[in-house]
């Protein structure tokens, strides 16, 4: 029996520990002294503390019974849920911001999160010495009730003060149901005339909930699943649009490729070329020959989801994925194969990875992009809409460092009109081009072509571009021409278009 009284007791400092510290200092030192109310998921966490400790104390009461080991683990579960939830709404803050008081520069909101793990810690520590089965229920007997001690004993009353006093502050603070409390909390007052019972966090309890959230964003239009239902006129186009480009010639590609052209880029008698399926092969200025590609893997290191941008950067080849991830890539005619096979399917021993990194962005983390082009010392990317964000965000990074150095909606020049009720947001920028300080962006929505000055950030100039060129998905200058590839019926169609 000594083996389930010191189980008992550890069970009790257990109990008093949680109440007494995480529970308690909240209420007594943070609320009473320096006026800490806690916003709705404060609150929330702290009630699944107070609800473990409940669980606990039945335990203490009734015996070691097996549904109350499971409330422990459901409660502590949800517990979890809670403060990742709220510590993840905060994570990506930097140094120094958060919401609520501090305690060793970490706000409350990360200490929720250790609370819980310290609680399963605990329980796994605990459970890992306990008495079998068998000798719990020996203790028992036939009592429906086991006999408390003095610490048994000391942890209600640590349980009752503490709630009690919780209850008188919940009031106080957030008010009787249907009041829910704050959000964004006042400073805690005893005077009535200071205190706030508000409603309006009810209404970001919305039904049906996302599972992912904001991130439940669906995938970009890719040349494999090419959608029709935008049109592919210019005249349709949310702009006012007096110039259009022609086409002066046009052919199928003959090139070899694992899948369709994402991107295109000439540069000093070679051409990149990108493809959907995390293809880089490099061919001559007409694109008639291979002289080298690889094929990566794209799922080694931080996974790289569909190339959609290769540049030449710093005398590397640097390409972009859809997700604004990117890897760096030199060309080594005698690479070591087996020391690059984890980096390429195909082309180890032609090629070696440098690295890779994710962009980590404000405005445009929720979106996708489908291009990248550098003009050697920024490069640019714009976001494509999804089903529940559509704006069109310009992302501009630093080539040097890999960080992000603006994210911006461009600004619209003089002589650039929109058409009533319509915005720059249905745009579906495809493609990306560079020269002379400006950055040509193509839409396959509406063939529309924009002249994105980057010193100002404007749309400088648009352009329609041919409904004949019907399913934009890259484009480079080659010798003063736009060189345009749209996948069509199952082949890459080059065209070249003339201002």
């Amino acid at each position: 029996m000594k083996k389930t009284t010191t189980f008992y007791v550890l069970f009790s400092l257990a109990v008093i520990g949680i109440l007494a510290l995480p529970v308690g200092i909240a209420n007594f030192v943070f609320g009473y002294i320096f006026g800490d109310s806690p916003c709705v998921l404060c609150w929330g966490q702290r009630q699944s503390m107070i609800y473990i400790s409940i669980a606990a104390l039945f335990i203490l009461r009734y015996g070691f019974k097996p549904k109350y080991l499971a409330m422990l683990l459901l409660i502590t579960a949800f517990g979890l849920w809670e403060s990742f939830y709220h510590l993840g709404s905060h994570g990506m803050q930097d140094i120094g911001q958060g919401f609520g008081l501090a305690i060793f520069s970490l706000h409350t909101q990360f200490w929720a999160e250790v609370v819980f793990w310290a609680v399963v810690l605990l329980l796994g520590i605990i459970f890992f010495f306990a008495p079998s089965l068998k000798t719990f229920v020996s203790e028992m007997g036939e009592a429906k009730f086991r006999k408390l001690t003095v610490m048994n004993i000391i942890a209600f009353w640590v349980f009752f003060i503490v709630i009690i006093s919780n209850i008188i502050q919940a009031f106080v603070a957030s008010g009787p149901p249907p009041f829910i409390g704050q959000g964004d909390p006042v400073r805690y007052s005893w005077n009535p005339k200071y205190t706030i019972w508000s409603m309006e966090s009810w209404s970001d309890m919305r039904w049906p909930v996302h599972f992912l959230g904001k991130r439940s964003v669906n995938l970009p239009e890719l040349a494999l699943k090419a959608s029709k239902e935008a049109s592919s006129s210019y005249e349709d186009s949310p702009f006012v649009i007096k110039d259009v480009l022609k086409v002066d010639s046009k052919r199928v590609s003959t090139l070899k490729l694992n899948s369709p052209i994402s991107d295109l880029n000439y540069k000093d008698g070679k051409m990149l070329v990108a493809t959907e399926k995390y293809g880089l092969y490099i061919t001559d200025k007409n694109l008639t020959s291979i002289s080298t590609y690889f094929v990566l893997d794209n799922y080694f290191s931080s996974t790289i989801e569909k190339f959609v941008g290769a540049n030449f950067v710093d005398g590397n080849l640097r390409i972009t994925g859809m997700n604004k991830t990117s890897v760096d890539v030199k060309e080594n005619p005698k690479a070591d194969k087996v020391a690059n096979f984890r980096y390429f399917t195909k082309g180890a021993d032609k090629f070696e990875e440098l690295s890779r990194y994710n962009l980590k962005t404000s405005r445009g983390t929720a979106y996708y992009v489908l291009s990248a082009r550098s003009d050697g010392t920024h490069t640019y990317m714009m976001t494509v809409p999804n089903n529940l964000y559509k704006n069109l965000i310009v992302i501009s990074t630093l080539d040097s460092d890999k960080g992000l150095a603006a994210e911006y909606t461009p600004r619209l020049g003089d002589k650039v009109k929109l058409k009533d009720n319509r915005s720059l947001d249905e745009l579906y920028v495809t493609a990306m081009a560079y020269k002379d300080g400006k950055l040509y962006a193509a839409s396959k929505a509406y063939n529309t072509l924009l002249v994105l000055d980057i010193k100002t950030q404007e749309i400088s100039k648009v352009y329609g571009i041919p409904k004949e060129v019907a399913n934009i998905r890259a484009m480079t200058f080659v010798d003063g021409k736009l060189l345009v590839s749209s996948y069509e019926d199952g082949k890459d169609v080059f065209y070249t278009l003339e201002f």
